[in-house]
């Protein structure tokens, strides 16, 4: 071989090792949920439809409200991941179903990732009130405090 056709093919190994690192590195796009017929959806009539024939329509809901059964909702969610980063969501879609006592649908809403808010519930430190202990304090806090005083369960004589 002469040295151009191994500088040719160190060239081509390169590009194609190269290709397939930037391959690896490609989007994946997850569709999750119930994706809804936007005829079925706003054939759902209020003060007709009840909550056989949502699930008729609809099929079970994604999820029920927790303390009652008048409130069913649908969700559905795209999103891509690159590699190993945090999931982005690109599209959201919630339909909330909800009913009267008597069981009548009496709103159809739907909600979209405008509508959505990000709440971080987790300050990682729960702020308490009291007194602060060192770590020696806790260590040797109770020594003394171990059957000094108090009533005793035995009687006399037993």
């Amino acid at each position: 071989m002469n040295i151009t056709m191994k500088t040719t093919t160190k060239t081509l190994i390169i590009a194609t090792m190269a290709a397939l690192a930037l391959s690896a590195c490609s989007s994946r796009k997850f569709v999750r949920g119930y994706m809804a017929d936007e005829k079925v959806v706003s054939s759902i009539r209020p003060q007709v439809d009840t909550h056989d024939s949502v699930k008729g329509m609809l099929g079970s809901p994604s999820s029920i409200a927790t303390f009652d059964n008048d409130n069913w909702y649908y969700f559905s969610k795209k999103s891509e991941q690159l590699a190993f980063f945090k999931e982005d969501i690109t599209a959201l879609d919630i339909i909330a179903v909800r009913f009267d006592a008597d069981g009548y649908v009496t709103s159809v809403d739907r909600y979209s990732l405008d509508d959505h808010n990000n709440i971080d519930p987790v300050d990682k430190k729960t702020p308490t009130h009291g007194r602060e202990l060192s770590f020696l304090q806790e260590l040797f806090g109770n020594i003394g405090r171990i059957g000094a005083g108090g009533p005793s369960n035995v009687q006399p004589g037993n």
